[in-house]
């Protein structure tokens, strides 16, 4: 069976989020993480196109996991074929497998009704459309590739092995303390952005995984001295739940407007000699509006 014309093909990174971007606030993406060598993926196949073609107010992409490795990391894929869908910018639902029973249901579920012919955008008040709210997601495509810097880390895991154009592939690549538990991660952005919450897995080696974890925002230099003496935006004691990769939300209100991001590693989960954190991801949006 060919192909939908509403399905696409992910070449890039920086296309895959273009067309986030592009998004409305109501609008679907539906990701299809598939390998050319996988069969399940190959059978769903044809159920994807038909679901593509039924619902052109929603996007559907495929992202070959081989070819497009940093987006298979940012997602944590760890089977195929799975299907993230995407909604405000927002995971609102993930499907492991080849189901197409539940593939339907998913979408149906979140794609909504289709607008009917000629139908406008929906208006604000006054009548005139109102302006798209900035999407929100991951905030990795907004950290400048030169304001990454990790005190404490192992010469061998650095922090540019997770985060970054040279990110390696998740479960084999991962950052690491060097003499001691404590790590101080800077992330610097290329726009203000807005964060809402954080992301930490460290499920391969939990025992090793952050603790305590004490964030500082806008300072111009940070070092362990420092963030001993300075107050910190929030401090967060993760929990052994907390530490698989789900979004922790922070006090939004003290990461409006976010230039630069200090993370203080204190201790982990089990006082192990050393912490290990194998990704990390940032949520939110621009802090400027439309």
């Amino acid at each position: 069976m060919a192909p939908s014309a509403n399905v696409t093909e992910i070449s890039s990174t920086a296309q895959f989020d273009q067309i986030v971007k592009g998004l409305t606030p109501t609008q679907l993406l539906v990701v299809d993480f598939h390998a050319v060598w996988c069969g399940p993926c190959h059978a769903i196949a044809p159920v994807y196109a038909q679901l593509a073609a039924r619902n052109e107010h929603a996007k559907f992409v495929k992202i070959d996991v081989d070819a497009q490795r940093e987006l298979a990391a940012r997602y944590r894929i760890s089977a195929m074929p799975t299907f993230k869908f995407i909604k405000g910018g927002r995971e609102v639902a993930e499907m492991k497998g080849a189901n197409p029973q539940q593939l339907n249901q998913l979408v149906s579920a979140h794609a909504g009704p289709k607008p009917a012919p000629g139908a406008a955008p929906a208006a604000a008040a006054g009548g005139s459309a109102a302006p798209a709210a900035p999407a929100e997601g991951s905030l990795l495509q907004y950290v400048s590739a030169t304001g990454l810097s990790c005190l404490g880390e192992a010469k061998e895991h650095p922090l540019s092995t997770i985060i970054g154009p040279n990110a390696g592939p998740k479960g084999r690549s991962y950052l690491e303390s060097d003499v001691d538990p404590e790590l101080l991660i800077s992330v610097q952005f290329n726009e203000a952005v807005k964060i809402k919450a954080i992301s930490i897995f460290g499920g391969v080696s939990p025992e090793q995984a952050p603790k305590t974890v004490r964030l500082f925002v806008n300072q111009t230099s940070l070092d362990f001295n420092d963030a001993e003496s300075h107050e910190p935006a929030q401090e967060l004691v993760l929990s052994s739940s907390d530490i698989r990769g789900d979004k922790v939300d922070l006090r939004f209100v003290r990461f409006q407007n976010v230039r630069s991001l200090h993370i203080l590693v204190k201790d982990n989960q089990e006082g192990d000699e050393t912490t290990r954190i194998d990704s990390i991801d940032l949520f939110g949006s621009l802090s400027r509006t439309a």
